[in-house]
């Protein structure tokens, strides 16, 4: 009897030291709430980044032509390289963009592109005839030039056809960067995208929203205006934008040699090389301001972080 005694009182205390464990186990964590995948606004209302000391607001401006196929448009080859010299003088970064008319119709282009890179200038590739970007690239290449990664112009409808090398007899052009952007095949006040600033687009239908995983960066060229290029510049100068990096660019015709301006359809201006100048020795009092060319642009763009920028112009 007292054996079977101590065989319970011995049950018992293991029953209860097995009940004391199993209420002292913790319990299984939590799961961990699972964070929605990051959204970007669209890029009209993405919030100036906070300024810092260590990364203020840089203005890249670049200057561009472009040269189409229709012979009453091209330049006069001497005039042109005389501008171009006394512009990269200056110290502005400019860049070329030629359709395939005149690369093949004007017996003095390979001159004009070899005298030009030699100045600094890079030669874009713009053309109206999707299918002719990669010929465009190659015959600038056959020519002595070394042809950029940009598509200087081009209808907002063309971008998913721009996702990959594109390819002319044999030679491989593969786009990085893209200038310019119209809704309708015409410059028009309803069609021209006259932000600055860049992004990646997203599509062609949310063309202005910011794709952080896409590859085609977009550098706004503004208006080409002067004088909106001094109104942002002094917005840049009293904190009112912070990104790292701002985008703009001066356009000028080939054939006059005068500024031209969006915002109305493409215009001529009567501001020339003097008010170009000018317009150059007032940007240069600002120290954040950069002279790049539109390739250059994207690239001090991605050095800096990629952070999407988009302010509209009038």
């Amino acid at each position: 009897m007292k054996r079977l005694l101590i065989l319970f009182l011995v049950l018992m205390m293991t029953a209860a030291c097995s009940l004391t464990s199993a209420t002292q186990s913790p319990l299984p964590a939590a799961p961990m709430p699972v964070s929605a995948p990051p959204t970007f606004a669209p890029a009209e209302t993405i919030p100036a980044a906070a300024p810092t000391a260590s990364a203020p607001t840089l203005l890249y401006i670049s200057g561009t032509t472009h040269i189409e196929s229709k012979t009453q448009n091209w330049p006069q080859v001497d005039a042109y390289l005389a501008f171009l010299q006394q512009v990269t003088a200056l110290g502005i970064k400019w860049s070329v963009g030629a359709d395939v008319g005149w690369l093949e119709g004007e017996p003095r282009a390979a001159e004009m592109i070899q005298k030009s890179e030699a100045m600094g200038v890079q030669w874009d590739v713009h053309t109206h005839n999707v299918a002719d970007r990669a010929k465009a690239a190659a015959l600038i290449t056959q020519m002595g030039g070394h042809p950029t990664s940009v598509v200087s112009g081009m209808v907002v409808t063309e971008l998913d056809g721009l996702r990959q090398p594109l390819s002319y007899q044999g030679f491989t052009w593969t786009p990085q960067v893209l200038w310019g952007g119209s809704l309708c095949n015409k410059h028009a006040p309803e069609c021209d995208d006259t932000a600055a600033g860049i992004w990646i687009p997203l599509s062609a239908e949310q063309y202005a929203t910011h794709d952080p995983n896409g590859t085609l960066v977009r550098v706004g060229c503004g208006t080409h205006k002067l004088d909106d290029a001094r109104t942002l510049a002094q917005s840049i100068a009293s904190g009112q934008y912070a990104y790292p990096v701002i985008s703009f660019t001066i356009m000028v015709s080939p054939s006059s040699l005068k500024s031209l301006e969006l915002g109305n359809g493409l215009t001529q201006s009567s501001d020339g090389l003097e008010q170009i100048a000018a317009f150059v020795h007032e940007m240069n009092a600002y120290s954040f301001v950069r002279w790049a060319t539109i390739e250059e642009t994207a690239q001090a763009w991605v050095q800096a972080g990629s952070v999407p920028s988009r302010i509209e112009m009038p």
